[in-house]
Order: structure tokens, then sequence, then C-alpha cells
């Protein structure tokens, strides 16, 4: 049997596969860079991705890595922070809080007017049995300052600090003692070769911060035009070369 090796026909094939991908990551790519204006993280899609296999079992079991952070309250329970999601502990009983659902839980701290979560959507507050949350936004961590009030750091909002629980107020004088310091004795932010390939690639170290969904936007958008175009001119040959075909065969077996 004689290998009919035609290195155009695997090329044309390679393409139109790797143009599905390419598609792909440059339009998440410009949806990432801008999630939170498209309040991306506020869809739930979780019953409609479960077939996709890199989710696997979604109802699987944690371990032990997935755990982040734990507390024993003034109540006598034990609370786990996981990567997904906050649970109570009672003897061999363990109960899932569905108020905050599956969202990663970084902190837990022990307040005088009740218990503080610091997850990634948001501050959740548990005073008397009922868990609320009083303050959307990224959260890192929290803490528990010696008057009695808890201060917790939000993405892009900095420090917010609250005395109930309920109303959380910005904390500036941290930041504000801080950039008064005189530039020379201020620490400067190291940039290893790892720190620059991470800001090439998404553009701050050309655009800065701020601005460089500028350059995921034209990336992403090269990407996606170049993936589309790759598709359309597979599907171009291959409609000319099954025009070409049947341009060459008698006209009965066309029309037969």
């Amino acid at each position: 049997m004689e290998l009919n090796f035609k290195a155009r026909d695997w090329h044309n094939w390679t393409s139109a596969i790797l143009a599905v991908p390419l598609v792909l990551v440059g339009l998440t790519a410009i949806f990432l860079a801008h999630k939170k204006e498209l309040k991306l993280n506020d869809l739930d899609l979780t019953a409609y991705v479960a077939w996709l296999p890199g989710y696997g079992d979604m109802s699987m079991a944690q371990d032990n890595k997935e755990i982040r952070t734990s507390l024993h309250d003034s109540a006598g329970r034990t609370w786990i922070g996981t990567q997904a999601g906050l649970y109570r502990l009672e003897g061999e009983r363990v109960e899932v809080v569905r108020e905050i659902g599956a969202e990663p839980v970084r902190d837990l701290v022990q307040a005088p007017w009740g218990v503080v979560a610091a997850t990634k959507y948001g501050v959740w507050t548990l005073q008397g049995e009922t868990w609320q949350q009083s303050h959307k936004g990224d959260a890192w961590n929290a803490n528990l300052q010696p008057d009695g009030a808890v201060a917790v750091t939000i993405k892009d909002k900095g420090l917010l600090v609250s005395r109930d629980g309920r109303k959380w107020e910005a904390e500036h004088s941290a930041s504000e003692r801080i950039a008064a310091l005189p530039s020379e004795e201020r620490l400067a932010e190291k940039i290893s070769l790892g720190k620059l390939m991470i800001d090439l690639h998404t553009g701050k170290a050309f655009f800065g911060k701020a601005w460089e969904w500028v350059w995921i936007d034209l990336l992403g958008a090269v990407w996606a035009f170049l993936g589309f175009t790759g598709i359309y001119l597979w599907w171009r040959s291959q409609t000319k070369r099954r025009d070409a075909a049947r341009s060459k065969l008698p006209k009965e077996t066309v029309h037969g």
C-alpha cells in the first residue's frame, strides 16, 4: 500500500484544528481584561459547564490541601475555610455554610460582635446564627485590631475597617503615612526575571497596571482574527477543491 503524504493537506487540517483554540484564547483574553466591568464573576454557570472534562466530578470531596484557614470561635464552634466554601465542624458532624456557597474563604477572625470571613467575592459576618454578606469585593485577609474593630484588605480598595460588622469604612492613614516617607526610605518592588516575563505577557511593563487591558485587547483581537480567518481560508480551500473535483466529472455523474 502506497503512503500518500500531502504536506499541504496536513498543513490545512492542522491549521483548521489549531484555529479553534486560537479563537478561544483570543476572545477569553479580552473578556478577562474586562471581567470587572462586565461583572463576569456574578454569572454562575456551574449547571451549564459541569460536562467539561477539566471540571471532573464537581461534587468530589475536598482534600486537606484545599483548606485555607480555620477558627475556633467564642461560642465553641469550629469553622474551616476552604478553596470552595466554609464548613462548620461539630463533633463528628460537618455542615456546609450554604449562605456563602462555594466561594474561596481566605481568612477567618473572631470579633467581639461576631465572626468575620474574608472571601474572594466579599466579606461575610456571623452575628447570631446567620451569615450575611456585609461588603462586596475581593477580600485577601482579615485581622482583629486592639480596639475590637476588624480590618479587611480589599483588592483595589485597600484597608476597610468595621466596628460592628455592618458598616465598613476606608482606612487611609496607613497608606498615607507610607506614601509620606522619602523616596529613598521606601522599598522598591523587586522585579525578577519571572515577574518581567509576566508583565511582558500581560502588557503591564508597557502600559502599567491601569492600562494593561489595551495590550490584552490588542493581542486578543489579533489572535481571534487569525483564528477566524484561518477557519475561513480552510473552508474556502475545501470548497474550491470540491468544486474543482466536481468540474472534472462527467455532467451526468454530477447531476445523477
